[in-house]
């Protein structure tokens, strides 16, 4: 498959050096590792029922007289997991989170290590001239917008940051969300109807497939990224039905895989067979292309009418929100009239609208293409020394780092070591990924130092050996499968990949 992210000109800066850098630290690691007192001295804790062989799908529709009591099997399967020290989620900051950060769990341990955790792509989020907009605006505005959309929930101010977005993406027009993943929900349900018919990538994001099973009968899945399999679908609706609504809708950069379609062959396809193409650009705007136009800017592809465009601020622009642009004014107006999460929704905050815009402009500038040529190289760093472990990583060089690990229970076990041995990081597992299939993610940023990347991987690459080892002394099998009735349930519900 093409690589559809290395038209960054900073991509091929040479890393080798950096790479290979302390490798007289790294083998004072690796043996302080296995010297490690072990983190799991009582085996029988991760030996309770489901702790590794079991995941929280197992739990999503358990049958009780009373509802509030359907879901005690569930708390008791979260609270073994954390007794056993396996469970990675749900952790609450202590202080200020940087490139290292101190987090606690449920049970109140507290781990400090390197922050490959936080979703601030271009490492915005402490940024002066960010923090200087949102004191100034607190200083002068009110703290609150004062109602949504439809009622005086706009302003000057908003009205500003529509018209840079929509510029920046090359189109006429744009709306702005309380958070990103209203926008994406947003723009499948606030266009597509009953009897339309909603195409969309297998991988997609769960806002795009929950706007899309909100708002009509027919939601079609097609293999990821095949666009091959777009047009034969395609193809097929057209034969039978040539005057039926189609949205097709994918992503510029998947944050599960770190991979990206051929956006341009795409939209193609959808002209020739009279679809509209709607595009999530929540994990590639501002952090990669020249200008921070990501992969749309990359294929030649902004602001082409057939184009819809939604995407979150949060990732890149250090605030939460959401926008979706368009040159068609009356998908505007649709979407305003019947998403619920505009219409019901108060708007942005003067405050998140000023980082916004502070941010934008800052990523569109000479100091952006500074920051993206820093965190491309922090990529190829974390990506390059992760292979020299033959770890599989998945994905092109993007922000989104994913290390393969592959089984659930090694997975759990071995982030739980990672965090003991001084990395915050995260771990994706079924349903979020395919089972059998779980993995590291490491959110990169320009604020790393390739060093510290370095040791990072090489705490993961041996928290994965170790978790190996270990779990073979358990004798616990493997992930166990939900029912066949309550997968196609979850289909019909979520939308599971």
């Amino acid at each position: 498959m093409m690589n559809y992210l290395t038209n960054n000109k900073f991509e091929n800066i040479e890393t080798d050096k950096e790479i290979n850098m302390n490798i007289e630290k790294t083998e004072e690691l690796n043996i302080d590792l296995y010297n490690f007192e072990e983190s799991f001295p009582n085996k029988e804790l991760l030996q309770g029922e489901g702790v590794l062989t079991k995941g929280q799908m197992r739990y999503f529709n358990p049958h009780s007289e009373y509802i509030l009591d359907r879901y005690q099997d569930l708390e008791g399967w979260y609270r073994r997991r954390l007794e056993a020290g396996v469970m990675s989620h749900f952790l609450k900051v202590v202080g200020d989170p940087d490139v290292e950060a101190t987090v606690r769990d449920l049970a109140g341990r507290e781990f400090t290590g390197i922050n490959l955790s936080t979703v601030d792509y271009m490492g915005l989020s402490n940024h002066p001239k960010l923090k200087q907009a949102a004191i100034e605006t607190l200083t002068n505005k009110r703290l609150h917008s004062i109602n949504t959309g439809p009622l005086l929930g706009n302003s000057l101010e908003s009205g500003a940051l529509q018209k840079e977005i929509a510029q920046h993406l090359g189109h006429e027009y744009s709306i702005l969300f309380p958070t990103g993943w209203a926008a994406s929900f947003s723009g499948v349900a606030g266009i597509a109807r009953k009897d339309d018919v909603v195409l969309i990538d297998e991988y997609a994001h769960q806002s795009l497939k929950q706007g899309a099973y909100a708002s009509c009968d027919n939601v079609v899945k097609f293999k990821h990224l095949s666009n091959m399999e777009v047009r034969s679908k395609l193809e097929a609706i057209r034969s039978s039905n040539p005057t039926q609504g189609v949205l097709v809708v994918t992503e510029g950069l998947y944050s599960m895989d770190g991979d990206a379609p051929d956006i341009k062959e795409l939209l193609d396809i959808c002209k020739k067979y009279n679809a509209a193409l709607l595009v999530d650009i929540c994990h590639d705007l501002g952090c990669t292309g020249k200008d921070g136009k990501g992969t749309l800017g990359d294929q030649g592809v902004l602001g082409d009418p057939d184009l819809i465009v939604v995407g979150a601020f949060s990732k890149t622009l250090s605030t939460n929100g959401g926008y979706l642009t368009t040159s068609n004014l009356g998908v505007i107006f649709s979407t305003c009239s019947f998403a619920g999460p505009y219409t019901y929704s108060t708007s942005l905050s003067p405050t998140q609208i000023a980082i916004a815009r502070e941010g934008l402009k800052l990523v569109a500038g000479e100091e952006g293409e500074e920051r993206r040529a820093k965190l491309m190289s922090n990529i190829n760093v974390a990506r390059q020394r992760a292979k020299m472990h033959n770890i599989d990583v998945y994905g092109t060089p993007s922000p989104i780092v994913s290390l393969h690990v592959g089984s659930e229970n090694i997975a759990r076990l071995a982030c739980a070591k990672a965090f003991r041995m001084g990395v915050v990081t995260t771990i994706l597992e079924y349903p979020v990924v395919a089972r059998g299939k779980a993995r590291f993610r490491m959110s990169m940023s320009p604020e790393h130092e390739h060093e510290t990347l370095i040791k990072a991987v090489d705490i993961i690459a041996e928290s994965i050996v170790w978790a190996k080892k270990y779990h073979a002394t358990l004798g616990g099998g493997q992930m166990e499968k939900c029912d066949s009735h309550k997968k196609e349930e979850l289909t019909s519900i979520i939308g599971q990949q």
